[in-house]
């Protein structure tokens, strides 16, 4: 009887080991659960912020991230905001220093950020919103294009008729407008770097010099240009057609045209960074600008057309479709040459 009750017990504890340690291996063997949406946008509002690098057009920003804040008043926002080339710079700088501060990225890009996706920059995810969108939007669930910008000549209809006003690139090396044109400089925005390389390519390799000879005006970004055409500072210019939209809504006094001869056009892409100090919140604010509500806000504050599917199309400019011979500017600019086109406007103007 003892030896009995012994061996049942004995049998008993070895049968419940067994089990335990097939339940154990089976937790261990068990991939992690991944974190759900619910999950992210709660850790997201615990996080409470969410900083954000950009190169949109100035007068729309805080409009957007009201929009955004409406949605999700528990995340603050803060924004950090300036052109394309220099935005890169300080990201790449603040990156390779170790000092990560931005959540969100979102801007123009160049070779830089191609590298930087190799180097890490970029968060590896997918945002739930990415299904409403062309497949040619994602470059490896790290990179994403919310917009495109293309390129324009505009002018001021109050000094300017539109029978004078110029057509085509050529016209802006017209002595009549001597002291007349202005541009953003090409050393600072990679989207006129493109232009650039699309107008050697059309036959005016000496466009700095025309230009110089043209006593033409830099001002610093597509907000500065546009403002200073309306003011009257130079009656016509060249312009990345950022905030063009949102002022011709306005009823600015401004005139534009598309040349024929053909135009270049820019991603705006966006990123969540790798080491973001707030990678929940940055992923649900980059999320949101992918929505149908924040696509249309992005459009209508940010003044680009955007990628979504279905989203419909600026109101006061013609979709990308119906504009001549458009070019990618990413596809035209190689590192090498961009390096070329820098270093000699630079030369030209004497800027060091």
């Amino acid at each position: 009887m003892m030896k009995s009750s012994w061996y049942s017990k004995a049998k008993s504890w070895l049968m419940s080991g067994a089990i335990a340690a097939t339940a154990l291996a089976a937790a261990l063997s068990s991939p992690v659960k991944a974190q759900s949406w619910d999950d992210t946008v709660a850790a997201a509002k615990k996080e409470g912020k969410v900083v954000f690098y950009n190169n949109l057009q100035p007068n729309g920003i805080e409009p957007l991230l009201q929009k955004f804040r409406d949605k999700y008043p528990e995340i603050q926002t803060e924004q950090i905001r300036l052109g394309s080339n220099p935005l890169i710079e300080r990201f790449q700088t603040e990156f390779n220093s170790g000092r990560h501060i931005a959540d969100v990225f979102i801007t123009f890009p160049d070779e830089r950020v191609t590298e930087g996706m190799k180097q890490g920059w970029m968060a590896q995810w997918t945002p739930p919103e990415l299904s409403n969108f062309p497949a040619g939007v994602n470059q490896n669930n790290m990179l994403f294009t919310l917009q495109y910008a293309r390129e324009a000549i505009i002018w001021n209809k109050g000094l300017v008729k539109d029978s004078e006003a110029p057509k085509e690139w050529a016209d802006l090396f017209d002595p009549k407008w001597k002291g007349k044109v202005g541009m953003n400089p090409p050393w600072r925005s990679v989207s006129i770097q493109q232009i650039v390389a699309f107008w050697e390519d059309k036959g005016f390799p000496d466009a700095a010099e025309k230009l110089k000879a043209n006593d033409v005006r830099f001002f610093e970004g597509s907000g500065g240009i546009i403002q200073a055409v309306i003011r009257g500072d130079v009656r016509v210019a060249e312009l990345t057609d950022l905030p063009l939209n949102p002022l011709l809504e306005d009823g600015a006094p401004i005139g534009y045209v598309y040349p024929k001869s053909g135009t270049t056009s820019s991603a705006n892409v966006a990123f969540v960074a790798k080491n973001a100090p707030h990678p929940n919140a940055a992923r649900v604010f980059l999320n949101w600008l992918m929505t149908k509500e924040g696509q249309e806000a992005l459009q209508q504050y940010g003044g680009l057309s955007v990628t979504r599917n279905g989203i419909p199309p600026l109101s006061k400019l013609p979709a990308t479709s119906q504009l001549s011979n458009v070019v990618s500017g990413e596809e035209i600019l190689t590192p090498e040459r961009q390096k070329k086109i820098v270093e000699h406007w630079r030369t030209v103007f004497g800027v060091r």
